[in-house]
């Protein structure tokens, strides 16, 4: 899916918020064995410092745009991030942490849980974002929950 493919469309009752996914992963529970917990503790701490670093690094291009750049000169762009294949549970921890780090906000899963709807506060190429964010939280997340 291009990061800038046309709206998906929504039911009427709109996209179901985070948390009912959250909630609905939760009480559905795993339809699979889950791996025991000493191979999942090296992928969760994989998890913690890939997002720590995210985190560090995008604090420090925030704090350069609003130091140095003009306003006029920013790029604000809503693109859409394909979540096709992760389960409930996974796309609310990797909404959460795309929400986390400073200059993206996740603001709508669309009814198939196949997109995410992400604003970028100062985005010159999307595609590179999405493969940023695939590589560096998607990625080490399915380390974990996998």
């Amino acid at each position: 899916m291009s990061a800038r493919a046309s709206a998906p469309s929504s039911s009427a009752a709109g996209p179901a918020p985070v948390s009912a996914a959250l909630a609905a992963e939760l009480r559905v529970g795993r339809d699979r064995e889950a791996r025991p917990v000493w191979r999942r503790v090296p992928g969760f701490t994989w998890f913690l410092l890939c997002f720590t670093r995210e985190l560090i690094l995008a604090n420090v291009s925030m704090a350069k745009v609003v130091l140095f750049q003009r306003t006029d000169k920013l790029a604000p762009e809503f693109f859409y991030y394909d979540i096709t294949g992760l389960r409930s549970f996974e796309i609310v921890i990797l909404t959460h942490c795309i929400s986390l780090t400073p200059g993206t906000t996740s603001v709508e899963i669309d009814d198939a849980e196949t997109s995410l709807l992400v604003h970028g506060l100062d985005l010159s190429d999307s595609d590179a974002v999405c493969r940023s964010i695939k590589e560096t939280l998607e990625r080490p997340m399915l380390a974990w929950t996998r």
